[in-house]
């Protein structure tokens, strides 16, 4: 962020009621600067930071902590199985032109585009990458960002061992670079059929909502408590997003407690214990559409936290059936550890424990 003064007063307000500045970011400055508060709500926090001075390093601190949050990448997966051997740098080599299908996909003119023409590039004979990043404008958003930039990313592999399988990793922190990525694979999928690589009516295979039963949907969410990463020590489960089925009966025990209610937002330090996951009696009654789990971490003597979030996020905003997988990990490590850099390098590896993790438990959970 390049701006020629420091803000303080209302300025500084502007940023931190936002909802990605939370109450423990606040607080956490407020200590380092040797105040503690007995109550930290931010009716009590903020006051307190807007008389004071906030030095450049703090301001940096909270803008990307605002960043970080708005920009922390969703994930998502997918494959697809090829009728033929190709050969990646061949069929991905010519330019796309994302701008014209940002055009073309929208009835009027769109507020962000892409900055430059992406291409793929080959990390090796098997894997092709696109990486871009777009300009977004809302003139209604506060001086701090009125124009702001998310990247986003493509990573295609081709894998062969009894067959031949594409699969496509894509990396998204905004709608806009979620909207981005969806051309991408639209324009793969395209050129794979073009080059009679897949069949015409052949589709990608993602994880999704309706891939489970009730109750195996939360033992597929719930399996990430055990240990699956080296780097990662489970501590609780900090929130839920918790939907009733209104097709099924509840429980007769909690009966009385769950009638009249279609969803719950469960928040809490240790939702693992709670009544409703401790006895799987009362799973086929409960739709989970996301879940938070806690975890510290040491990645090679750096620690800290990781908060791993899996959800259904358009069941959530929709109940879509098909609503498919996606994952974002935030990160919060000690200071002497915080940058982007070290940052994305952990992120990076903890996918590849959550990846394996995750295809592990589909098959054991999904519907046969």
């Amino acid at each position: 962020m390049n701006k020629e003064f420091l803000p303080q007063g209302d300025n500084i307000r502007q940023l931190l009621v936002k909802s990605n500045i939370s109450q423990s970011n606040i607080n956490l400055l407020l200590r380092e600067k040797g105040v503690y508060l007995g109550h930290s709500e931010k009716n009590n926090s903020v006051p307190l930071l807007m008389k004071s001075i906030i030095s450049p390093n703090d301001f940096e601190t909270l803008y990307s902590t605002q960043k970080t949050k708005e920009d922390s990448i969703k994930y998502r997966t997918a494959s697809i199985n090829c009728s033929s051997d190709f050969n990646v740098s061949e069929i991905f080599s010519d330019a796309l032109d994302l701008n014209q299908s940002i055009i073309e996909k929208h009835t009027y003119k769109p507020n962000y585009k892409v900055i430059g023409n992406p291409s793929f590039y080959f990390e090796n004979e098997n894997t092709a990458v696109i990486d871009y990043k777009i300009e977004r404008e809302n003139l209604l958003n506060d001086w701090s960002n009125n124009k702001t930039y998310h990247e986003g990313s493509v990573i295609l592999k081709k894998l062969q061992n009894d067959t031949i399988q594409v699969t496509i990793q894509q990396n998204s922190t905004s709608k806009e670079t979620f909207e981005v990525n969806n051309i991408i694979i639209n324009n793969v999928k395209k050129l794979l059929s073009q080059n009679s690589v897949i069949e015409n009516k052949q589709d990608f295979i993602r994880i999704k909502f309706n891939d489970f039963s009730n109750s195996n949907r939360i033992k597929f969410l719930y399996s990430f408590t055990a240990e699956f990463c080296l780097y990662l020590e489970f501590k609780s489960i900090t929130d839920i997003d918790l939907f009733l089925d209104p097709d099924i009966e509840s429980p007769q025990d909690v009966r009385t407690f769950l009638k009249e209610i279609d969803n719950l937002k469960l928040n809490g330090k240790g939702l693992q214990n709670h009544l409703l996951l401790t006895n799987e009696i009362y799973y086929p009654k409960l739709i989970f559409g996301s879940i938070k789990f806690k975890y510290k971490i040491n990645y090679r003597g750096m620690e800290g936290i990781a908060n791993l979030n899996l959800s259904f996020p358009e069941y959530i905003k929709s109940n879509q059936e098909n609503a498919e997988l996606q994952i974002s990990i935030d990160l919060l490590l000690n200071k002497e550890y915080r940058n982007s850099r070290t940052e994305n390098e952990i992120r990076k590896k903890l996918f590849e424990f959550i990846e394996k993790k995750k295809i592990e438990s589909f098959n054991n959970f999904r519907n046969k």
